[in-house]
């Protein structure tokens, strides 16, 4: 007879690639990196930006989406300096860009053109 463990043992083996895998597969899905967004709506203060990720996180949260699946700490190189950034998935991108304020035009025509195209 097999011990329970001998019989996983294979399986057991596979479980950091199988973790690796999954980790790889959700990384590729994060396309937008978050100090890209800040300077290309031009945004103006980093209390915008927190409040609008903070909400993000909250919506996916109250969803039962796992935030991690979709907003990925990481450090990135802004003017040469190496700073704390996220990257985004396409729907954290959206719910990040709809829970802005409007403070500027482009911020604004984003979130109308995506209302628009929901028609």
């Amino acid at each position: 007879m097999i011990k329970k463990t001998e019989a996983l043992y294979p399986f057991q083996q596979n479980l950091g690639f199988i973790e690796k895998f999954m980790e790889n597969l959700m990384e590729s899905r994060m396309k937008y990196l978050a100090s890209d967004l800040f300077h290309g709506l031009e945004m103006e203060t980093e209390e915008q930006f927190i409040e609008a990720l903070e909400k993000t996180l909250t919506t996916l949260q109250r969803a039962g989406i796992p935030a991690e699946h979709h907003v990925m700490p990481v450090f990135s190189d802004d003017r040469h300096r190496l700073v704390h950034d996220y990257k985004f998935s396409d729907l954290a991108f959206k719910l990040f860009c709809m829970h802005l304020e409007p403070v500027n035009e482009k911020i604004a025509r984003l979130q109308v053109e995506w209302i628009r195209r929901m028609h």
